[in-house]
């Protein structure tokens, strides 16, 4: 089944060729040259992948982002003249999955479309498991516990199972405590300092490591924050 993407852009020329190369790729593309109006395209059609330009007459792309992801596990590929490195990882903060800079050209736009869509598949279907290995544990995501084979059963809490998840399914990826803080969602963000994180994370220790003072899966990674190994 060919995947549906939204192209959002105020480029009449370059969002008429985008929608050409994309249908000729497979896909099945819908174009808007403004946010009001992909809103309307959003509310009646299942969407994959947007595009979508940052400065448009009217609301911005960056606000369209933010709602689609809010709203959404869909794509998101935002696209500019803008450059620096401020404006992208603002962009990535909101929830955007990828930056192009324009000019750009379309075999490189098609190769990011492909990764994206990609990447967003792996996601869903990772959501989709019930249970993941984690050394000689079985995790299961439902119930929020921890088993193994002499049917020894270790209950998790909501925060514990959220982090030991997110941590989990990147694995050898480093994550400070400001990130998974926000992933735990305990209280208010508090910044990369807060020693909570640091509690959760010896809670956890505990409960999956043979020797929690010398941990195998939950690593630190000293002045940067916590990586997961299997």
């Amino acid at each position: 089944m060919s995947k549906n993407i939204l192209v959002v852009d105020d480029d009449h020329i370059l969002g008429e060729e985008l929608e050409k190369v994309l249908s000729g790729a497979g896909y099945a593309t819908r174009r808007c040259m403004s946010v009001p109006e992909a809103r309307q395209v959003w509310n009646k059609t299942k969407v994959d992948l947007c595009l979508v330009d940052i400065v448009m007459p009217g609301p911005s792309g960056k606000v369209f982002c933010r709602e689609v992801r809010e709203r959404s596990d869909a794509a998101i590929i935002m696209m500019s003249s803008l450059s620096d490195q401020d404006t992208i990882i603002a962009l990535l903060d909101i929830g955007a999955d990828d930056y192009i800079v324009k000019p750009f050209t379309f075999p490189e736009m098609l190769a990011r479309t492909r990764a994206v869509l990609r990447r967003r598949t792996d996601r869903i279907k990772t959501h989709s498991v019930s249970t993941m290995q984690i050394g000689g544990w079985t995790f299961d995501l439902q119930l929020r516990r921890l088993s193994n084979t002499e049917s020894l059963t270790v209950p998790l809490t909501q925060s514990e199972a959220t982090v030991l998840r997110f941590l989990a399914q990147s694995p050898g990826v480093v994550f400070s405590r400001e990130d998974i803080l926000a992933v735990a969602r305990t209280r208010q963000h508090a910044g990369k300092d807060d020693r909570a994180v640091d509690t959760l994370i010896k809670r956890l220790r505990r409960k999956i490591e043979v020797e929690p003072s010398n941990p195998s899966h939950i690593l630190t990674e000293w002045g940067k924050g916590y990586t997961f190994q299997n």
